[in-house]
């Protein structure tokens, strides 16, 4: 993947995570999710990941927030992850939308604002997928920039607890 796909703008915190032996490596700028599932409060993993495509999922997955650093994890060695993470419904991230032709007039940005999206990571790049496609996705339209092709989202709160049994 590529470095610097996404960015934090507003306020948050860095945490570290670990990372298995032999996970996808993480850049810096890459969006991340953390832990497994959970059963009777205890979590099925304790590792970051890289996030596939069309996450985070609303009671599916657990977003973690952006690479601050590129994981030190090898294929044989388990390593950390810098991790910047938003404050739910408030700290936003931007990155390029999917289609930027969908995105470059005003008219086209207003009539998306307040959507819910995903990430796309159809190509090596992560994007935001501007097509909004179901309620349980994790990522609310704030904002955007018309002649760079940028939204600006902020991540549900719900996105980042994956589930409760």
């Amino acid at each position: 993947m590529a470095q610097h796909d996404v960015r934090v703008v507003g306020p948050s915190k860095n945490k570290v995570y670990k990372v298995a032996a032999g996970a996808t490596a993480i850049n810096v700028g890459e969006p991340v999710l953390l832990y497994g599932t959970y059963s009777s409060g205890a979590a099925s993993a304790n590792t970051a990941i890289v996030l596939t495509d069309a996450k985070p999922v609303i009671a599916t997955d657990n977003f973690g927030g952006i690479a601050a650093k590129a994981g030190t994890h090898t294929a044989s060695v388990a390593g950390e992850v810098s991790v910047t993470r938003p404050i739910p419904n408030f700290t936003e991230l931007w990155a390029k939308a999917k289609s930027t032709a969908a995105v470059d007039t005003a008219a086209e940005l207003l009539a998306i604002l307040g959507d819910v999206i995903l990430f796309d990571l159809t190509s090596s790049v992560y994007t935001l997928d501007q097509a909004a496609a179901a309620d349980t996705s994790g990522l609310r339209i704030e904002d955007g920039d018309t002649a760079k092709g940028t939204l600006g989202v902020i991540v549900d709160a719900r996105a980042m607890r994956n589930d409760v049994s």
